[in-house]
């Protein structure tokens, strides 16, 4: 017997190589005036913004650029967009990038059309009204975030990640346009990788997983599986990148309504003491996870690994470990650092951030109860 479960009615998805061209078109149908195009740093210089601007200019001339997204967005730099967006006179956002980009659009959203104070709305289901006309346009393929009810932020003065979570933060319309991610570098699209497969590897895994969910996280899983590895090699090769740019929105589809496990809740404290790129701090996890969870876990597994297997190699045997050890071999054929240690992390910390961890929101859908000694043992076996 199926259990009741609902889905979140979500934006709906434009897909497919050059679709971007139609970002003003879809801009003018929602009413758009004076959009604010907000970005990250560099993706003007590098082209990628042409067929936007090109056809925000045709279609709602006289929209206001703004290319200061942060990495991992901080309160502050929040109300900076804020700022601009008010002083500007904007009606309408255009969000391009990573999902930095797109949880900055979100979060300076909501303080838009709800006003306070952006802690005011941490958590679930806080803020009262809907962000303005908005459209999301991801460069990277990982987060999801041009699918999800999810803004995380950092929080400078509490020195930690926080989120929030509501419907009200839903884009109108997710441009999906493989294209974007040719200028990719090598590291960045591995890390963003990692981040999809661990989303839809975490969403099957959660305890709010259902049919439906677990529909769109199998094909994400093998989305990537098939195609990780040229992706990687050739963002430019549109035969992998449509395939991983598609894999990224339906596991954002999927964990958006099931959330996620304890890879994030670790992943969060390595970045509030160390930094670093958070997919990348992922796909270091995800086998270990994986291993943790295996017995919760290993039906599930068992089914996931022909998926996973490497294309055009001997296919192994339909395990929970082939499964896992197909993880740890896409994370090292791309380039994933073997250990915390290769990107910075000190043994002397764990044990704070092995109480951060504990803490999590994820523990509560990991398929296994997870302690602080649980997630510590879990960072001293990534130690190298």
């Amino acid at each position: 017997m199926i259990k009741p479960f609902q889905i979140a009615s979500g934006p709906r998805v434009r897909f497919g190589s050059g679709e971007a061209a139609f970002v003003g078109e879809e801009a003018a149908a929602l009413g758009m005036k004076h959009p604010m195009l907000l970005t990250d740093p560099g993706l003007s210089a590098a082209g990628v913004l042409t067929p936007i601007v090109e056809g925000l200019e045709n279609t709602v001339p006289g929209h206001h650029l703004f290319e200061q997204a942060e990495t991992n967005p901080s309160d502050e730099s929040i109300l900076r967009a804020r700022e601009f967006y008010e002083s500007n006179d904007c009606g309408g956002m255009v969000a391009v990038g990573g999902g930095s980009a797109i949880d900055t659009a979100k979060a300076m959203g909501i303080l838009v059309t709800n006003g306070g104070k952006l802690s005011d709305y941490y958590g679930a289901d806080k803020p009262a009204n809907r962000v303005p006309p908005f459209i999301t346009v991801p460069t990277t393929a990982g987060t999801g975030s041009e699918v999800t009810r999810a803004s995380i932020v950092t929080d400078v003065v509490r020195q930690s990640k926080a989120s929030i979570h509501s419907d009200t933060l839903y884009a109108d319309v997710a441009v999906v346009d493989p294209s974007l991610l040719a200028t990719l570098p090598r590291r960045f699209a591995a890390g963003a990788l990692m981040d999809a497969l661990t989303h839809a590897i975490e969403s099957i895994g959660s305890l709010q997983s259902n049919p439906w969910t677990e529909a769109l996280s199998m094909q994400a899983i093998a989305l990537i599986g098939r195609n990780a590895r040229a992706f990687v090699d050739n963002p430019t090769d549109l035969a992998a990148a449509g395939p991983i740019a598609l894999a990224a929105t339906l596991a954002g589809a999927s964990f958006t309504n099931t959330g996620l496990g304890i890879v994030h809740g670790l992943t969060h404290p390595v970045f509030n003491f160390f930094g670093g790129h958070h997919g990348t701090t992922n796909g270091i996890l995800l086998a270990a996870v994986m291993t943790f969870n295996l017995p919760a876990m290993r039906e599930t597994y068992t089914r996931m690994a022909p998926l996973l297997a490497e294309p055009g190699g001997p296919g192994g045997s339909a395990s929970a470990e082939a499964a896992i050890e197909s993880v740890r071999a896409i994370a090292h054929d791309i380039g994933i650092p073997p250990s915390l240690s290769a990107i910075g992390v000190k043994e002397e910390y764990l044990d704070r951030m092995a109480i951060d961890a504990a803490k999590s929101a994820t523990v509560q859908t990991n398929p296994l109860p997870a302690d602080e000694k649980d997630m510590k043992k879990i960072y001293m076996e990534l130690m190298g």
